[in-house]
């Protein structure tokens, strides 16, 4: 009997490991080739794609048309995945590929119908960008034909890759739309429901300016905002229950420049740090380009974002820039008449089924209904004006003065560009699509109220130029002038505390360098917890008896979001359950329309310190008789939901910092494989840093890159990224350069020695 089960033991464990091996040997397959020579009819010059040892690629080609179908080639070959599900969400395509899980999602994008947009934007481009897409388009199906084997994500899933079209690269950028600025839409929507719910003065309330300001010319926003009464219509519930508020944390893009005057070199200095959601593969992808334009020569390096041609942000040699999200108003709603909305039906490939639906739309926008009210929806993404790819034209040019014509031209989800020369000169202005409609809004408006303007673009931005103080800093707050502002809007500005550390962190010295940047961006102090953790502590020492462990953890918190620190996690816990608990009602009473105060949760910390301040007892909830009781319930009850969450200790260790918010950087299939799919995930890096500082870090959000250039001295220049080149988790390039991000080496920017070469002959 013993023989026998030790047979079949054995015989298992055989089946394993040839399923292991042929699992193996698949996936072996996929890899893509990086040395050889192909004949192609697309280049006219022999062209070449290298990798150096980070998987950097490098592209030497004749023209830019043929390094952008270079490009296309390496990014089909090292991440076709992410552009896929791009492309998909943008235009509401993935249940075909995902399934059921995907159904919400593609109702969403089929709600802005980005294919039909994209399709049309196309044939409106200029020639020469046409001609480029189309380039990439080929570079990219060139990578796709020559594959051995389907990459992993497709086995798994027995789905079949489609062929990349040109408008799928104008889908990718709306996709960008989508995440950069949905929640301007989300903003707006809340607002308009809290107005109809609760009137005027509670939205004045919620968007009061804060003491965190730091616009580029000093100018600050003053107001006096009483505090409204807690009521809403008799019809809407007010109790106060335990449904948290999603708080909206993902804000944390940081990018400041310095000009000649403050570094020993004279040229500008710029940091760039876009912080997005983190996944595996990354989103950005490093690349050189080398071609010549009207027999001048040029050299991009930066990073691209797969699926589009060009490099995002980086520089020629003669110009840097970075970007972070704008967050000026570019969307309106528009509340219209039931008689004025179309319904469309829709059709959604699920997997074997097809999934039927009714969309609604009119000749304003899609339209979203909240009750019985009917609002569509004037967004710059569903304008024909919304991309294009002027950015590219960026490589010619040889200073500041010469790039912002190009800069007012570019079509892409509005951004604050930071960029610099050789020379010296530093300039900020919103670069990207901007509508000409002169008065943004808050909340809904009236056909009649909507500006003619919608349909044209807005090409006369302000710029900041050479500012005295010789530094410009954006950190996703305001830093337009208050008179701009109200011309272009608030489409979801951050708080702003980041902004004023980064601002101070510039003017604390008189000469910076790559190193010193970097520091500013690892910059975790917990400025703005400060008066969290001194409320806290001021409670704390009301009841000392009862809260030793929790005195001596808010003593010892060291005044950052330091892996080590108990008290930062107390601060910032106790921090939530105050602003979850004092604005539940109003929560509650937008819950039953599918809204929630995450999409206007950063706007709340003035108010809350207003009510705080004013120990106004109406808001105060059933059974509290003050704020200091109410505000220590909260506390116990927030220390319990972690204990529950990450355990118990005596000195409350199991609360650290770094224990609580460890980065975890994911493969969207890791969990669909056994015992195999952590392996396909980064290494978890333990907190360094937290929203509301420099340093933004949250579990599966931060800076997508770090990015440091002086121009004129590339050979000092960094460019370190959270991940590695290549999506295929066999390849060397896979996690190639991600112990540099976790722990924070500068990278090179400069691309090293070629260690692969793939050359292409003209046919």
């Amino acid at each position: 009997m013993l023989n026998w089960l030790k047979r079949i033991s054995l015989g298992v464990i055989g089946l394993l490991i040839v399923a292991v091996m042929a699992v193996y040997l698949t996936l072996r397959q996929s890899l893509p080739a990086l040395d050889g020579d192909r004949l192609v009819s697309q280049v006219q010059q022999p062209a070449t794609l290298s990798r150096d040892a980070l998987g950097q690629a490098i592209i030497q080609a004749d023209s830019r048309k043929e390094a952008m179908y270079l490009l296309g080639f390496a990014h089909g070959q090292d991440r076709f995945f992410q552009m896929d599900l791009q492309r998909r969400v943008a235009a509401g395509e993935l249940a075909e590929w995902l399934g059921e899980m995907a159904l919400k999602a593609d109702k969403t994008g089929r709600f802005y119908q980005f294919r039909r947009h994209a399709e049309a934007m196309f044939k409106t481009l200029p020639a020469a960008q046409q001609e480029i897409l189309v380039a990439y388009s080929e570079g990219v199906n060139q990578a796709l034909a020559e594959q051995s084997a389907r990459p992993f994500e497709y086995i798994l899933t027995n789905f079949a890759q489609a062929p990349w079209q040109p408008a799928d690269s104008l889908l990718v950028i709306l996709s960008m739309y989508m995440d950069l600025q949905s929640g301007t839409i989300n903003r707006d929507l809340t607002l308009t429901e809290l107005k109809h719910q609760f009137g005027q003065p509670m939205v004045d309330f919620i968007l009061q300016p804060s003491q965190y300001q730091a616009a580029l010319d000093t100018s600050r926003l003053q107001s006096k905002v009483d505090i409204p009464p807690l009521t809403a219509k008799p019809s809407t519930p007010t109790t106060r229950v335990a449904s948290p508020i999603p708080f909206r944390e993902e804000i944390g893009s940081n990018n400041w420049i310095v000009g000649g005057a403050l570094t020993a070199t004279g040229d500008a200095l710029l940091a760039s740090d876009m912080h997005l959601g983190l996944r595996v593969p990354i989103i950005w992808y490093r690349a050189q380009l080398n071609y010549n334009v009207e027999s001048q020569d040029i050299s991009l390096t930066g990073v691209s974002l797969p699926g589009v041609p060009g490099i995002i942000a980086g520089t020629n040699g003669h110009i840097a820039w970075g970007f972070t999200n704008g967050y000026i108003d570019t969307a309106d709603w528009v509340q219209i008449d039931r008689s004025e909305v179309k319904t469309v039906d829709e059709t959604i490939k699920v997997k074997d089924r097809v999934e039927k639906y009714q969309r609604l739309t009119s000749d304003y926008g899609p339209v979203h209904q909240l009750g019985a009210r009917f609002y569509a929806l004037k967004w710059a993404a569903l304008e024909p004006y919304a991309v294009n790819l002027m950015l590219n034209q960026l490589d010619t040019r040889l200073s500041v003065l010469e790039a912002l014509p190009i800069v007012r031209k570019l079509g892409m989800p509005v951004q604050n560009i930071a960029i610099g020369d050789t020379q010296g000169n530093i300039a900020w202005m919103p670069a990207g699509t901007v509508p000409a409609r002169k008065v943004p809004h808050d909340t809904a408006i009236t056909p009649a109220e909507l500006d003619d303007l919608w349909g044209a673009e807005e090409f006369n931005l302000p710029v900041v130029m050479n500012p005295e103080s010789h530094r410009i800093w954006t950190a996703n707050s305001r830093v337009m002038s208050t008179n701009d502002l109200t011309r272009y809007g608030d489409g979801g500005y951050s708080l702003g505390a980041r902004a004023t550390q980064i601002r101070d962190r510039l003017f604390d010295y008189p000469q910076f360098d790559e190193a010193r940047f970097y520091q500013i961006q690892l910059d975790n102090e917990a400025r703005f917890m400060q008066p969290w953790h001194a409320l806290l502590r001021q409670l704390m020492n009301r009841n000392s008896g009862h809260f030793a462990a929790d005195i001596a953890a808010l003593e010892n918190w060291q005044n950052c979001a330091c892996a080590e620190s108990v008290g930062y996690t107390l601060v910032k816990h106790f921090r939530r359950q105050v602003l979850n608990a004092t604005f539940a009602p109003v929560n509650e009473a937008i819950k039953a329309k599918e809204l929630s105060l995450g999409a206007v949760s950063h706007y709340l910390e003035p108010g809350m310190w207003q009510l705080i301040r004013s120990e106004n007892t109406q808001w105060l909830p059933e059974g509290e008789s003050n704020w200091q009781s109410f505000m220590l319930n909260q506390y116990q009850l927030a220390k319990q939901q972690l204990i529950d969450q990450y355990g118990a200790s005596e000195d409350l260790s199991t609360l650290a910092w770094g224990k609580v918010n460890v980065q975890a950087i994911t493969h969207p299939f890791a969990g669909q494989i056994p015992f195999f799919g952590k392996a396909l995930n980064m290494a978890q890096i333990p907190a360094y840093g937290d929203t509301f500082m420099p340093a933004v870090q949250t579990r599966t959000f931060g800076a997508s890159q770090r990015l440091f250039i002086r121009p004129a001295h590339l050979d000092k220049a960094v460019l370190t990224v959270p991940g590695g080149q290549s999506g295929h988790p066999l390849s060397d390039y896979y996690k190639a350069g991600f112990d540099d991000y976790a722990n924070h080496r500068m990278t090179p920017l400069l691309p090293g020695k070629p260690l692969h070469t793939l050359t292409f002959m003209p046919k």
